[in-house]
């Protein structure tokens, strides 16, 4: 493996060759010597090291740019969802949440949920089944969901 010009020091410490291969933190790097063996050794110790001249002048420690950080994606669901999850809403978030809703009303929502196999609703329609409540209101207002 020919070895960049650019890339080889010499070890102060240790006096062996080492490839560079990446600044660890501020005060070391990562390097590997001769036989492949991967170390960590103190940036000030690195001498830079020419195969034709030999040892070089010191200089400042060795820098690679950072690869370019990979981007999150842009979000679609957006993370505020202000709607309220029948699935997880308790009795008292659906009477605060949704306009006229009283506290025995959203009981029974609980209760038919609890009554349901896996314990949660798995589609809206569901929901018609508990009279004085205008679903449709609350689907079309977006006020609802379940997941």
């Amino acid at each position: 493996m020919a070895k960049s010009k650019s890339n080889l020091f010499q070890c102060e410490k240790t006096g062996q060759l080492v490839e560079f291969i990446s600044k660890h933190d501020k005060e070391y790097a990562m390097v590997r010597n001769s036989s492949g063996a991967v170390s960590y050794v103190n940036l000030d110790s690195l001498v830079p090291y020419d195969a034709e001249k030999g040892r070089q002048a010191k200089v400042v420690a060795p820098q690679i740019a950072p690869p370019e950080e990979e981007k999150a994606p842009e979000r679609i669901v957006p993370l505020n969802d202000t709607r309220l999850n029948l699935n997880l809403a308790t009795a008292e978030m659906i009477q605060q949440r949704l306009p006229g809703v009283g506290y025995a009303t959203a009981k029974k929502i609980i209760e038919m949920r609890m009554s349901l196999s896996g314990e949660r609703f798995n589609n809206l329609k569901q929901l018609e089944n508990i009279p004085r409540v205008n679903w449709e209101q609350f689907i079309k207002e977006d006020l609802i969901f379940i997941s």
